[in-house]
């Protein structure tokens, strides 16, 4: 479903993610039903992306079923999918609970999920 090999390499390369990235230092989580993910940012540069436990700490963490993450990595999602919050208050998609914590950088978790939307695997 996800290409997590290459991640780093299309976030680093993608400009809209990079800006709004900028000036970021983060661990974001990716939970893909028992599935995680870790991707380091430092500075606005996309460092790693690595296997991880779920329980691993991070400053952004979003989780799902693989089934909800299908949904939302459709060419055209349908309504609710689209959008990591408008999945996480209709289809369980669980974030920070502390919107404010990823309020200023918002703009890029919907950059990386349509990311992984124009990448994802068949």
């Amino acid at each position: 479903m996800i290409s997590w090999g290459s991640l780093a390499q299309q976030l680093e390369a993608d400009g809209e993610f990079r800006l709004a990235v900028r000036h970021w230092t983060a661990t974001v989580r990716l939970d893909v039903g028992d599935a995680s993910h870790a991707i380091r940012i430092e500075d606005g540069h996309v460092l790693a992306v690595t296997a991880c436990a779920a329980a691993r700490d991070c400053d952004v963490f979003i989780t799902a079923d693989r089934g909800t993450w299908e949904q939302m990595l459709q060419p055209a999602p349908r309504p609710f999918y689209q959008d990591l919050l408008a999945a996480a208050a209709h289809h369980g998609v669980v974030l920070n609970s502390d919107l404010l914590e990823i309020a200023a950088y918002y703009p890029a978790l919907r950059r990386l999920l349509e990311i992984l939307r124009e990448s994802r695997e068949q």
